[in-house]
């Protein structure tokens, strides 16, 4: 059954990566608050600055590899995490940062959910499903892969670090 002007269908189509620290929750929320963080772990990030900062309407701007630019807008600032919209004047997405956890151990995991721009609910589907959905994937499980680096180890990720991705890498 198709839902006509219904959100149902923009909410199922979302990609998430999840990392776990024997970390404290503290630990892991600084480091996503820090103004330009994704300078720090984003395998695909060229630059990260902060416009407006810190908290509720913060803005920031990423600049990835391949010089695509994106701006990042924060709503639900919390000691949780945030969510956040990013996109450019044709891709938007909501993305939610939510960090769990106590003083002794921790995790962060991060959802994606794109706007996608297929009128056709066939034609929409089969896109999510067919290439859409992977190419997400593998983004978010990159950047993931070099938040946990960066907590573990101290150290800065470097630029594609785990691997190119078509869409933001040289």
């Amino acid at each position: 059954m198709i839902f006509k002007n219904s959100n149902y269908y923009k909410y199922m189509y979302f990609v998430e990566a999840q990392a776990n620290f024997n970390k404290p929750k503290k630990i892991i929320e600084e480091a996503i608050k820090k103004p330009g963080c994704l300078e720090d772990f984003h395998p695909f990030c060229k630059s990260n600055n902060a416009i407006t900062w810190p908290g509720n309407e913060s803005i920031d701007e990423l600049i990835y590899l391949n010089g695509v630019k994106y701006t990042r807008k924060f709503y639900n600032w919390t000691e949780n995490g945030y969510d956040l919209s990013i996109g450019g004047s044709r891709r938007q997405s909501t993305v939610n940062w939510v960090i769990t956890g106590d003083n002794y151990k921790s995790s962060l995991r991060i959802k994606i959910n794109p706007d996608i721009q297929y009128k056709n609910p066939v034609i929409k589907w089969l896109m999510w499903n067919l290439y859409i959905k992977h190419m997400i994937q593998s983004y978010i499980n990159h950047v993931v892969k070099g938040f946990k680096f960066h907590i573990d180890t101290g150290q800065k990720v470097k630029s594609n670090q785990f691997g190119k991705h078509t869409w933001f890498s040289v």
